[in-house]
Order: C-alpha cells, then structure tokens, then sequence
C-alpha cells in the first residue's frame, strides 16, 4: 500500500523552483484522479503553500465530476478555496450562430474531417486554451489583484502523475510555471487510486468533456452506460456533421457515433483509440 508519509520529501523536492516566492500557488483542478489527489495532499499538509485551487469549467463536463466536485469543496473548501470559473458553454458555443471574433459557430475541440480523397484529417485543438487555459490564466491574475503578470508569477499544480509525463508542458508565457508534484516523486495514476483505498473518499471521475474526442472506445462504452450523456453525444455528433462545409466527426472511425459497436471491441470496424495526448495536460486529471 502506498504511504504518503514516504513521499514527503519528494513533494517538497519537487516544489522547489528556481522561482522561491511565487505571487500564488494554485492548483489546476479537473477534479479527476490526479489532481484531487493533489487537493487532498495539500489539505493534509504535504503539499505546502498553496493558496487556491481554479476548476475551469467547459459547461460540458460528466455529472460524475461536478458530483465530485461537490464533495472536493466540503473536504477542503475551508482551507484551500476553489474557484470555478468558465468562459461558457463548449457544446452551446459550437452549434451557436457564427460571430466573427468568437468562438460562437467554431467547433473549438478537434474533430475528425473526411477529406476529399475519403481519407481522415483532424481538425485544430483550440478547446483547451479558450477553455481551459485563459480562463485559468484570468483568474489568476484577478487573484493577484492585477491586469497584468509583468514583473510577477504564478506556480500552477499540475496533476501529471509519473507513466504520463509525456503530458508535462511548459508555458509559452514566462509567468505562469508549471510545477509537477508527481514527477520528482514517480508517484503514478494507481499509486494516486491507492491513495483512495484506505479513505472514504470515494474514487474520482476522469475528467473529460462529454463530446471530448480524445476519448479511447472503453469510454465511449462507459459513456453508454449514461443515457443523457451518451445522447448528448450523438446528439452532437450529428449536429456537427457539415458544419463549416467540411464532414465532421467524434470518432476517428469516421462513422456515426451511434453507429459505432463499443459494445463489440472484437468487431472488425474496430478502430484503436488515439493515444493519451489530451489537453496539454489540462483535462482529465
């Protein structure tokens, strides 16, 4: 069994910067696995410093991970506040009437194209930074009390556990750092499940948009299991079907997402899921 006990040292190690007296340290929080780990951490003393923890909300997240986001803000919203904020609904916004200069009529998440010669494209990833990222990023610096981060910074938490750390970025921005508790320590996605074993804490959710196409064929069929959601899902399927003048699509099958057979991962129109490269390590943590 996992102890935390023996990670204390390798979480102060790897919190250590060279940037000693941040302006604030928040913690990115998806409310999955990773970074609720995180939260629980950091209200047991382990993670120190931290002054908030920012759930940007898409509008289009799992009733699971609002379920759990509850339970986050009433075992630690004394100590560590959590700040919800969101830029609007993603699924609204994608079907909307366009307006030039938003993302109103711009499906922003990257959705599968059939090209003109029948083969698969992939369209741009927008999703994350106007989602996740600014959002974050905003509220931050309302935190600090400032319009502008010149001359300050930012320790951003990031729950990248240690088999993901392929997902760890670095900002394009020089204010915003990212840290990565898990890395130094090599503490991985089931060392933080373990973590849940010995707690009435309940297991956290994957975090990840209803309508995420990042999600591997196994999700799509615990998707099912929700009937609202997974109609959701069809529903926008359909929806975004020929939207900008192109054949849009959910799954990289490049069929109908009702007509995919997740219930059969033997079936021959079986296609692999892509690999974990979601949201630059904003989504599904």
């Amino acid at each position: 069994m996992w102890s935390v006990d023996q990670f204390k040292d390798e979480f102060k190690l790897s919190i250590l910067k060279d940037n000693p007296k941040p302006s604030i340290r928040v913690i990115s929080l998806g409310a999955g696995v990773q970074s609720s780990t995180m939260m629980f951490l950091a209200y047991d003393g382990v993670i120190k410093n931290v002054d908030a923890a920012i759930f940007a909300d898409t509008g289009n997240e799992p009733k699971a991970v609002y379920e759990y986001l509850e339970l986050l803000k009433k075992k630690v919203g004394s100590k560590i506040p959590i700040h919800v904020v969101s830029k609007g609904n993603i699924y609204d916004d994608a079907i909307a009437d366009k307006i030039p200069g938003t993302t109103k009529g711009f499906p922003t998440m990257p959705l599968f194209i059939r090209n003109s010669k029948g083969g698969r494209s992939m369209g741009m990833r927008q999703c994350t930074n106007d989602y996740k990222i600014q959002p974050l990023y905003k509220k931050i610096r309302d935190l600090v009390g400032v319009k502008s981060m010149k001359n300050k910074s930012a320790e951003i938490l990031m729950g990248i556990s240690y088999d993901e750390q392929q997902r760890a970025k670095t900002p394009r921005l020089q204010w915003p750092v990212h840290v990565y508790p898990y890395l130094n320590a090599e503490i991985t996605r089931q060392d933080c499940l373990e973590y849940y074993d010995s707690k009435d804490l309940g297991t956290p959710p994957r975090s990840a948009c209803i309508i995420c196409p990042y999600k591997t064929d196994k999700e799509w069929y615990e998707t099912k299991k929700n009937q609202d959601e997974w109609q959701m899902a069809v529903d926008f399927d359909e929806k975004v079907r020929n939207i900008n003048d192109k054949e849009n699509y959910i799954h990289p099958s490049l069929k109908p997402l009702k007509d995919f057979p997740f219930d059969d991962f033997k079936t021959k129109d079986y296609v692999p899921s892509l690999s974990m490269d979601e949201c630059e390590g904003m989504c599904g943590l």
